[in-house]
């Protein structure tokens, strides 16, 4: 998100060509967005935190809007909803670093829960 931060500054300061990078990128980032909200319908249903779904669903809905705002040229308000996206990135990004799984439900089993063979008789 940063670096389309600078190439779009670069293509507002008179670089032309950093347009189609910018364009090209964000869609990458829409597609990154999309998996990510496919891992947060995992996560959720797995017992993590319910915040995570709607907003990664929020986020590619933003996205898409972004995209459809940058390719009909409306600066303004693509710039002021690319403010926007990369703070709720940022917050996003925080979240779901810091939000633990429930205890009850381990993504992997510890050592002495496997379920160990019955010996032979």
């Amino acid at each position: 998100m940063l670096v389309q931060v600078a190439l779009a500054g670069g293509f507002l300061g008179g670089h032309y060509d950093m347009l189609a990078i910018h364009g090209t990128l964000g869609r990458v980032i829409t597609v990154v967005a999309l998996l990510m909200a496919v891992a947060a319908f995992f996560v959720r249903r797995a017992g993590g935190p319910r915040s995570i779904l709607p907003a990664s669903a929020v986020m590619v809905l933003a996205l898409v809007g972004q995209i459809a705002l940058g390719i009909g040229h409306s600066v303004a308000l693509h710039v002021l909803l690319g403010v926007i996206l990369v703070s709720a990135v940022a917050v996003l990004c925080q979240r779901v670093m810091t939000t633990p799984l429930p205890a009850e439900s381990p993504a992997v089993p510890a050592p002495d829960e496997t379920l160990q063979p019955e010996p032979a008789k």
